[in-house]
């Protein structure tokens, strides 16, 4: 092979390399033995928002300025030996596993590459996990602890008197009841979630079923004396869905509109048509929902009103499990909604 052949060569193995680096997922730089970052690629500049052109040859710890980081590096270089570190860096709000690892020419020392394993996701769900584990703790403690202690003080005596006997078995009947609807929301969020629940779509009459649930939840409505209008423009008013999951999405969705609103309230119910798809809204006369707390609402055992919450029975996971199920539709929900002049929670499902 002669001079320019060479060259050449030289010039496709360099693009071919650099080809691999630009296709990682992962951060990769390149840092030689007089610490001058040789090249950097994409997913790396883009996380730190950093220029590929105004920083190749320039001193690596110029360019990232994170103490932490800057120390792993340095030392490997000096060392030349590999080392790591998991690391919220200081450029980005992400959190990264980073590996520095010598790089060698036969004898020749040529520097260092550092690989940025963008783990900030996992980290999340490892917090969601730690959060939902101490949430149902919290959860199954409370009733719990009610009921032993109404059995210890019925075993000590009370039982002996009827009027105590009824109390305290009226407490371990309500603990016992909010328990079995935990688990059963557990297991339906369970269900939901991991997708192990076959949906039968099929075009389904919204506002028949509307009525099935308004049925099921009549005591309650009366008991506040809520009523309910529903609003729509045709009939049958169609929606593609699994017939049992909607329900349970129906079900949920008024029955937090009579728990969060006020005695003489009004639910209003109203269905439309957008181009392909079809919007039902849930609208109440409630307590609302502070604009800070609205972010929030949809995550497993969040609740804005927690002792009201409690006192209806609520387990704090209705809305976690509305939204994955509308989701599995291919759907949408979202909430409008002020303190004290209630709330609008509107959801989006395919027609065809």
């Amino acid at each position: 092979m002669d001079f320019q052949g060479k060259l050449r060569f030289a010039d496709e193995e360099k693009e071919r390399g650099m080809a691999v680096i630009e296709s990682m997922v992962e951060g990769v730089v390149v840092i030689d033995s007089d610490q001058k970052i040789l090249l950097i690629n994409s997913v790396l500049s883009q996380a730190f928002d950093l220029k590929r052109n105004e920083i190749q040859g320039r001193l690596f710890w110029e360019v990232f300025r994170d103490p932490r980081l800057n120390e792993m590096i340095e030392k490997s270089l000096k060392s030349r030996l590999p080392a790591g570190l998991e690391h919220s860096i200081l450029l980005s709000n992400s959190v990264f596993q980073i590996q520095v690892s010598p790089v060698f020419k036969g004898e020749e020392f040529l520097g260092v590459t550092a690989v940025f394993h963008d783990v900030t996701k996992l980290k999340e769900l490892e917090r969601l996990r730690s959060d939902f584990v101490a949430n149902v703790s919290h959860e199954l403690k409370t009733p719990l602890t009610s009921i032993i202690g109404s059995i210890e003080t019925l075993k000590e005596g009370a039982a002996e008197n009827p009027r105590d006997r009824a109390r305290f078995l009226d407490v371990i009947d309500e603990h016992s009841k909010n328990l079995r609807h935990l688990i059963e929301d557990l297991l339906l969020l369970s269900k939901v979630e991991s997708g192990r629940e076959n949906l039968r779509r099929e075009k389904l009459d919204a506002e028949k079923i509307l009525k099935k649930v308004i049925g099921t939840l009549d005591l309650d409505l009366n008991s506040k004396k809520i009523k309910v209008n529903l609003d729509f423009p045709e009939k049958p008013f169609l929606i593609l869905a699994d017939a049992k999951s909607i329900e349970q999405v129906f079900l949920n969705l008024i029955g937090n509109a009579i728990k969060y609103n006020e005695p003489g309230g009004k639910i209003t119910v109203r269905g439309f048509y957008e181009a392909d798809s079809a919007k039902i809204e849930f609208e109440d006369t409630g307590i609302g929902i502070p604009e800070s707390d609205i972010p929030r609402i949809f995550e497993r055992f969040y609740r804005v009103d927690k002792s009201r919450s409690r006192e209806s029975g609520g387990t704090g996971l209705g809305l976690a499990i509305v939204k994955h199920i509308i989701e599995r539709h291919s759907g949408q929900i979202h909430v409008k909604s002020h303190p004290q002049q209630g709330s609008t929670f509107t959801i989006t499902l395919p027609r065809h």
